[in-house]
């Protein structure tokens, strides 16, 4: 939203940590035209100050005052200003509704005579000009931080918010509490934390104390192996914490708004990086305009320095920013992010103030985010405040932090009561938030008693009229366990081998007391046509989840897919599968933080699947690819060895498990495999040895690029089954599959016995050719492009392939997805050189925040 002149002044004074304290008082309101109808975003400040708020969507402020006289200005834009002076108590809320009326005038801006130029360039050249000063006068710190993070879910149709769904499981106590406290519509996280800082931008929390009361929507898992999944495997685990993907701020980490830096990183909102109005580059993003100035209450000079972005489409930013005179120091900051630039955020607002700590240097010691999302019928609307306090500057810091870890957590950390925190927080709180702590400790209480948790088990263990269809179980908490089986509807195959097979699906997982974990997973299933019983059984115990150690056991006779990659048109025949009759145990364990170890022993039996009765459907479908493959059955016993490294990779510590942070580190793998001959009369006897490395890179505002390249090699060939080569996924009529570990034109699947090397990459601009051309850079549409190759040397085969798009991104509720038309050209010394189109799809992953390619 544009905000131009005193309308857009919002940010605290430099009085306003002293504002902070148990005992300030309150003005609270809502801000409306003359109709009645809210004012979102609307601004109330302090007369001659910089202290001030923003109202949300539906026009409610909340202000934090010491007891004196003030006059409060109250504007948005198109409306006239009204000033208002009050008395403010410490010891009563002030509650000040405002109507403001429609501007009959347009709104007034600084007028600049034809001979002189605006001044406000000339000042954040200045600003700008420090910038190296400043980053000299800081290398660490440390501080003491508060952070409150809320979520508020409200209605587009307000008559839908007295509706609430129930719930067979919750008691009537239960949803009493949850009724009261609007547990729906209301989410919360407070944190008190000592924070570490240390230049460039690395920042590190030890939290004292921490309260979570939000809707968690993500359940924690670990993955040990990935070895039947479709697709390249990864013995990297899966170790995201539960947490609410609508709270946008949760620590420090998730973004750090330091108006210094060039470039400020927020991925949870925007895929580039936000450009400061203060960069080295800020002249050819923003236009500046002197909005006013005024004399603090010191006799400080500040000018309000109105911040335009040139290209609205990019992630840039527009608002106030606040200049100190002759020390040109930041000292303020009210801005808004382009909309366009976000992902899936209406609104977003950051709201920055300073105080001097050292030698005219000025670090944060407020900040407030206001945002707002638009899910389904509802408007999530969101506030973070934190407060900064007690810095030491360039000082060793007083906690150790192992290499990389960003976050610890005290002990007793999340068993802090009411009375710390009414001691130790130092903002007020609003009255709807207190009680809402106070019956969600209830609701938590209630939780954990034995009385929900019997009434829990006894509605999981119900057996309902649609179990049969939809599965049913068992489970007690007092022992742990939970058991589940499949329904009719994931027990159906129609398409199995040989035709229809009927599966039965069943899962056992328990808890114990000493934090082992036991999960496993298991099926059987028959087919009619060949009167064949087939099945499989895994188990795995996690043993050290602070080091992702685990055993897994597997075994069972099965129809097994050769190549687990192969293109969508192979994938399904039957020349993709073998019966395996396999037994095999599984060890992983994290060495050391990033280094991952997977050690594997597989004994099996292979044999075609030739002589069974097959469908016929899928000789109409897949044609010439569908006969099985012919080989004579072997045995094999293999030991496998995957160790990879993630370079540094961040992660804390919460709860006893291990999260880690993000997954676009760069990384290097190593597979080892061996051929064991004559052990349990194993008839095979090969060596084979692959390297793989990846990395995801940030261009700045020039996009980024994705890269991976493979080589491998069979040092021994003694005894190598065809099963056994190296399998390259074979390419889709028209569909653009992932150009980093296939090809879009290279046949039918390729396999070798022999040494190869592969490469990828692809780049994709995100806007950096687009969002700067005036018409097309509302189409948001993106480039992409990248190159591809495999050299198989002892076969004499070389192929190359590049390609080109157009990309533009949807999205559908809360999932995004990328459209891509692309065109391919390829040439190897096997055949002629081609090109085609082809249509591609890829899909964003709300945990990691990236595209898979």
């Amino acid at each position: 939203m544009n905000r131009k002149g005193f309308s857009s002044i919002l940010i605290l004074s430099l009085l306003l940590f002293s504002c902070f304290s148990l005992h300030a008082g309150i003005v609270k309101g809502k801000v409306t035209d003359e109709r009645g109808s809210a004012l979102p975003y609307a601004n109330i400040y302090v007369k001659n100050t910089t202290y001030g708020v923003a109202a949300d969507l539906n026009g409610n402020y909340f202000l934090e005052l010491k007891s004196g006289n003030y006059t409060l200005i109250f504007s948005y834009i198109g409306y006239q200003t009204v000033e208002k002076s009050i008395t403010v108590s410490d010891v009563k809320p002030l509650v000040l509704n405002v109507a403001l009326a429609v501007s009959a005038y347009a709104t007034s801006e600084v007028v600049i005579s034809p001979d002189r130029e605006d001044p406000a360039r000339k000042i954040m050249q200045a600003a700008r000009e420090k910038r190296p000063e400043y980053f000299k006068m800081i290398e660490s710190y440390t501080c003491k931080t508060y952070i409150k993070s809320s979520l508020e879910r409200i209605s587009k149709n307000p008559q839908m918010d007295s509706l609430m769904k129930a719930d067979t499981v919750l008691s009537e106590k239960l949803k009493k509490l949850q009724a009261e406290t609007g547990e729906k519509k209301l989410n919360l996280i407070e944190s008190i934390s000592e924070t570490f800082y240390k230049k460039p931008a690395t920042v590190r929390e030890y939290y004292l104390a921490y309260h979570d009361y939000t809707d968690k929507e993500v359940p924690m898992g670990v993955n040990v192996s990935a070895e039947f999944s479709y697709g390249p495997s990864t013995i990297a685990p899966d170790s995201r914490y539960p947490e609410n993907d609508l709270l946008l701020f949760k620590d420090l980490n998730s973004c750090f708004f330091d108006f210094y830096n060039n470039l400020i990183e927020y991925p949870l909102i925007c895929e580039k990086p936000l450009i400061s109005p203060l960069a080295y580059n800020a002249g050819l993003n923003y236009r500046f305009r002197l909005a006013g100035s005024f004399y603090s209450d010191d006799n400080r000079l500040i000018y309000q320095i109105e911040v335009i972005p040139l290209f609205k489409t990019e992630p840039l930013f527009s608002g106030i920013v606040f200049i100190e005179d002759s020390t040109f120091a930041l000292i303020s900051v009210d801005l808004t992010i382009n909309r366009a630039a976000m992902k899936n955020v209406r609104e977003y607002r950051i709201i920055q103030n300073y105080e001097k700590i050292i030698d005219s240097f000025y670090l944060p010691v407020r900040r407030e985010m206001i945002y707002t999302i638009s899910e389904g019928s509802s408007y999530i609307l969101g506030n973070t405040r934190i407060t900064h306090t007690d810095y030491v500057i360039n000082q060793p810091f007083a906690r150790k932090f192992k290499p990389n870890e960003m976050k610890i957590f005290a002990v007793d950390a999340f068993d802090k009561d009411s009375s710390f925190w009414n001691a130790k927080r130092p903002v007020t709180l609003k009255d709807e938030e207190l009680s809402y702590i106070s019956r969600s400790d209830s609701i938590m209480r209630y939780y954990s008693s034995d009385e929900y948790l019997d009434k829990k088990d006894s509605a999981y263990n119900i057996f309902r009229w649609w179990s049969p269809l939809f599965g049913f179980g068992r489970s007690n908490h007092y022992k742990g366990y939970q058991i589940f089986i499949e329904g009719i509807v994931s027990q159906i195959n129609p398409f199995g081998i040989g035709g229809y097979r009927h599966r039965l699906p069943v899962y056992y997982n328990q808890d114990f007391k000493n934090g082992y974990t036991l999960e496993t997973e298991s099926y059987i299933d028959y087919g009619f046509r060949n009167q064949d019983i087939r099945g499989k059984l895994g188990a795995g115990l996690t043993y050290l989840p602070l080091r992702f150690g685990r055993t897994f056991l597997r075994a069972g006779d099965y129809y097994d897919w050769i190549n687990n990659y192969a293109s969508f048109a192979q994938i399904f025949s039957r020349s993709n599968y073998v019966r395996t009759q396999k037994a095999a145990v599984f060890q992983r364990l994290e060495i050391i933080n990033g280094l991952f170890a997977e050690l594997s022993f597989t004994f099996s039996k292979q044999t075609p699947i030739l002589n069974m009765k097959q469908d016929k459907w899928s000789d109409t479908i897949f044609g010439e690819i569908n006969k099985p493959v012919d080989f004579i059955p072997y045995i094999k016993s293999e030991i496998r060895l995957n160790i990879l490294y993630r370079f540094g990779q961040k992660y804390y510590i919460k709860n006893n498990r291990k999260v880690i942070i993000g997954d676009d580190y760069p990384m290097l793998q190593l597979v080892w495999r061996k051929g064991l001959p004559g052990l349990f009369g194993s008839e095979v006897n090969f060596g084979y040895f692959e390297i793989t490395g990846k990395q995801y890179i940030q261009f700045a505002h020039r996009g980024t690029l994705r890269w991976e390249a493979t080589a491998g090699s069979f040092y021994n060939k003694k005894n190598l089954r065809l099963l056994e080569y190296k399998y390259f996924r074979g390419s889709d009529a028209g569909f653009f599959s992932d150009p980093l570990n296939s090809f879009q034109l290279l046949g039918p699947t390729l396999l070798t016995p022999n040494s190869f090397f592969q490469a990828a990459f692809i780049h994709h601009f995100e806007g950096s050719l687009t969002n700067r051309i005036p018409l097309v850079n509302w189409l948001k549409i993106d480039i992409a492009g990248g190159a591809g190759t495999l050299l198989i040397p002892e076969d004499n085969f070389t192929h190359f392939e590049m390609f080109g798009g157009i990309e533009r991104i949807f999205r559908i509720r809360d999932l995004f997805f990328r459209l891509g038309l692309y065109a391919v050209t390829s040439d190897n010394n096997l055949s002629k050189a081609d090109y085609t189109f082809k249509i591609g799809l890829d899909f964003y992953n709300p945990y990691t925040k990236k595209w898979s390619y």
